[in-house]
């Protein structure tokens, strides 16, 4: 089965390696320890940095960190698949967060 990464792109909030916007800087911190996505930081900067061939999400977790590469097709720079990454199921569309323990559908992490 097909999976495509995707991973927030930092580089547009940061001046001189600060961020430009305190929401943002929150935001960021929730997505990277506790795996808490806002759905439309999602949709304005996340981008699609690789396609793993996996048979589930456990094993697209472990190919993006220690391999084999040859199942990873890469489109854009990227770091180890981690807390705060979405994985897309390539042929439903259904995302899903990495979390501090395994994964949440994207939406469902949200504390209200």
């Amino acid at each position: 089965m097909k999976f495509q990464v995707l991973q927030f792109d930092v580089r547009k909030h940061l001046v001189d390696g600060n961020f430009v916007s305190k929401d943002i800087e929150r935001k960021h911190f929730d997505m990277m320890f506790y795996g808490k996505v806002d759905p439309m930081l999602f949709i304005s900067d996340y981008n699609v940095v690789c396609e793993i061939e996996a048979a589930d999400l456990d094993e697209v977790f472990e190919i993006g960190n220690i391999g084999p590469e040859e199942k990873i097709t890469r489109i854009d720079r990227m770091h180890s698949v981690s807390i705060g990454d979405v994985i897309r199921e390539a042929d439903t569309g259904k995302c899903f967060v990495v979390a501090r323990e395994g994964f949440t559908r994207l939406g469902d992490e949200v504390a209200a």
